[in-house]
């Protein structure tokens, strides 16, 4: 594993943009290391300002946060370079985090039978009306192509007859419910959709966001473009949050999300990067990131109201991944034990990808691992690189 060109370009955008922002207090001029640099003691950095660190060997990028110590580091030791440092002081704005994830990717409403960069025109929309189409909701730091690139479209295509939508949307500057509305804005108030949905990781809590009956505004704006909810599927999904964004674990969260960042398209370095910079300057109070918390008050109100949801059309994939034997465990990523040993697939816990009180059948549900027995294959950005979420796709979305 090593950095591809496109993960040292999102590298040196995040870098330019906390440059340009004035949190950077030193950025090496290059990526690698001087030749003949030796790796720096953990007492070099432990200060009270937060560090990018890179691997050296496999360019992995972590995060080492103000008053860090060695607890925080994997047992290996030291084999990291400070990539840059960051101001505590920094004072992010609402404008700083919207610059950050349009680098990433517009907001805008694909139509994949074009491919993952043209937007759906009003005339292909308007052709769409009151037929059955396929929605495609992306999950945190991601985007259409970064989370369903491994999706085989073609059979889907054919299937929906070309009415594949994709929602890029943005997932630290917006909260799920503000996801949700913008999406329904996209559509004419007539096009009555017969939707079918596939969705990724935070994609889910838009996804319930989108079909739940408890927020007025999100039912008003739904009328007249939705009309009959077919299968929804979600895969890896938050529907009950994941614990690593609560104040006390965001730090796990950060330094897991940015491993994933570092080596797949599914996830953006330079948003995850973005991230840590909010968190240092704003801390936890971002309902963005709130809202993703197990038990945040978006779930508690999605859990306890109605939804066009059933369990009859709802399908699960979740995995439970072994760290301690896998190909990411040479990274060497700065994560603790505790989230190495929880039943989850980094990001989410095995658990919480169901709704609540579900018990779904053989049929709506492709696990990797059960809760007791993990496996090294599946991770929260690898399922539809799997054979098996490809069958599970194509015998469900009809």
């Amino acid at each position: 594993m090593n950095l591809t060109p496109a993960k040292q370009a999102e590298l040196h955008r995040a870098m330019d943009d906390a440059l340009a922002d004035h949190a950077l207090l030193s950025a090496p001029p290059g990526l690698e290391p001087l030749i003949g640099t030796p790796p720096l003691p953990v007492a070099h950095i432990a200060d009270g300002e937060l560090h990018i660190v890179r691997h050296k060997d496999n360019g992995c990028v972590q995060f080492v946060f103000p008053a860090a110590g060695p607890a925080t580091l994997a047992p290996q030791g030291w084999d990291w370079i400070v990539q840059a440092t960051l101001r505590t002081g920094e004072h992010m704005t609402q404008s700083m985090i919207e610059k950050i994830e349009e680098h990433n990717k517009p907001e805008r409403l694909l139509s994949l039978r074009h491919g993952y960069g043209v937007a759906a025109t009003p005339e292909e929309l308007a052709a769409s009306r009151g037929h059955k189409v396929l929605l495609l909701v992306h999950g945190v730091f991601s985007s259409i192509e970064g989370a369903f690139a491994d999706v085989d479209l073609q059979p889907l295509l054919e299937r929906y007859e070309g009415r594949v939508f994709g929602y890029d949307h943005w997932t630290i500057a917006k909260t799920p419910q503000r996801n949700a509305l913008d999406l329904l804005s996209l559509l004419p108030q007539d096009v009555a959709w017969e939707v079918d949905i596939l969705c990724h990781s935070r994609g889910g809590l838009v996804v319930r966001s989108l079909l739940t009956q408890a927020m007025p505004d999100i039912v008003q704006a739904r009328s007249g473009r939705f009309g009959k909810i077919g299968t929804v599927m979600f895969v890896a999904a938050a529907n009950q949050g994941s614990p690593l964004a609560s104040p006390d674990e965001i730090q796990q969260f950060l330094n897991a999300a940015a491993l994933l960042a570092s080596f797949s398209s599914g996830m953006a370095l330079d948003v995850v990067i973005g991230l840590a910079r909010m968190v240092l300057s704003l801390g936890f109070g971002r309902p963005s990131i709130q809202a993703l918390a197990s038990g945040s008050e978006l779930i508690g109100k999605l859990d306890h109201g109605a939804t066009l949801l059933t369990s009859a059309s709802s399908y699960y994939a979740r995995a439970n991944f072994d760290y301690g034997h896998s190909a990411l465990e040479r990274t060497g990523a700065l994560l603790s034990h505790t989230l190495m040993d929880s039943a989850s697939d980094l990001i989410v816990p095995y658990a919480n990808v169901l709704l609540p009180q579900a018990t779904p059948d053989d049929a709506h549900l492709l696990s990797f691992g059960t809760a007791e027995q993990k496996q090294n294959e599946v991770w929260h950005t690898e399922f539809f690189r799997q054979p098996a979420t490809r069958a599970f796709l194509l015998q469900h979305l009809r």
